[in-house]
């Protein structure tokens, strides 16, 4: 008797036991299934990648960590190396920016609603309007069996990375919001473009269209502007201000419509070939290439092409592309 209730109660115990480890597994197994892994918000997906330590200073420092969780987003996310190109080195550099400047960059990455590549539409210079406010220029082409995407001239380096409010494309240049037209950009670096400047007012006497194009307000990218430095300027013939206040305002004319051409021609855009400038006369031509320091660009009478130290300045009403010489028609 004694032998048959000790059996009755193990046989119990393990019925107990049984019973428990199956609804352990039963609850575990409906919270996998009703509670399945999640994907980070872009906040959180920009914080856990070592590639983008510069960046979350950055949204750290611009207090935007918040807005970066709102729903359905598309942002075009800098690499440190990308941000070292634009020379801040480290996320420590981004706290000698003000705050105010930080928003507004990061601000020009982020655009509404979620846009997967395939969503784009194909084609070059397709306008959208950013987070910030300010236009932007996504180019999709194909590219053999896949589709290149860039936005401003940055190329999209790893594209589609979900997240749970959007999506992120990897890019591999920061992207600046335009802060004013061609002329009042160069304006604001004299040290660059002093007598740029002062060859596009004395230009003006005789070809006020020319001048209106670069100082246009009216907020519509028209023209890329190949635009060389004072020291360009100066290895030209041109080395002080009142050079450039002496000389024709019709030879001054010829050479600024020669560094023009109609459109927007980000650097993906400048292939090897030839590139139609709005100079008038029938040597209106320029000659775009490649070299170990980067993309050229020569003129019909220069000895060797000048070099772009600087690509893809955007404005409101055109886009800078800086050289070191002249360029002669």
């Amino acid at each position: 008797m004694r032998n048959s209730m000790t059996l009755s109660a193990g046989v119990l115990a393990l019925f107990v036991l049984l019973t428990t480890l199956s609804g352990c597994k039963k609850s575990t197994d409906d919270d996998a299934t009703n509670n399945p892994a999640q994907p980070k918000a872009v906040t959180d997906v920009v914080a856990e990648d070592k590639n983008f330590t510069i960046l979350n200073a950055a949204i750290t420092y611009a207090k935007l960590g918040d807005a970066l969780k709102g729903a359905n987003l598309t942002v075009f996310a800098p690499t440190d190396a990308a941000f070292q190109a634009a020379g801040i080195a480290t996320p420590a550099a981004i706290s000698t920016l003000s705050t105010t400047a930080v928003a507004g960059i990061l601000n020009y990455h982020v655009f509404n609603g979620k846009t997967e590549v395939a969503a784009f539409p194909a084609g070059i210079n397709t306008p959208i309007q950013s987070k910030g406010g300010a236009v932007a220029y996504v180019t999709k082409t194909a590219s053999g069996t896949a589709a290149a995407l860039s936005i401003n001239g940055a190329v999209v380096t790893k594209a589609d990375q979900q997240a749970a409010n959007g999506v992120i494309h990897v890019i591999d240049k920061v992207l600046m919001p335009p802060t004013g037209n061609v002329l009042s950009v160069a304006q604001a670096d004299p040290g660059s473009f002093s007598l740029l400047v002062l060859a596009v007012s004395r230009a003006a006497t005789v070809n006020p269209t020319l001048a209106a194009a670069l100082s246009s307000t009216a907020n519509v990218a028209a023209l890329t502007l190949f635009a060389p430095t004072n020291t360009a300027f100066a290895a030209a013939g041109f080395a002080t201000p009142t050079s450039i206040t002496t000389a024709s305002p019709a030879t001054l004319s010829n050479i600024l419509a020669y560094h023009a051409v109609s459109g927007l021609l980000f650097s993906t855009q400048l292939v090897p070939g030839t590139q139609t400038t709005l100079n008038t006369s029938s040597n209106n031509k320029i000659t775009i290439g490649t070299s170990a320091a980067g993309i050229t660009v020569r003129g019909n009478q220069n000895a060797t092409p000048a070099t772009i130290r600087r690509a893809d300045v955007l404005t409101t009403n055109g886009l800078i592309h800086v050289i070191d010489q002249v360029l002669r028609p």
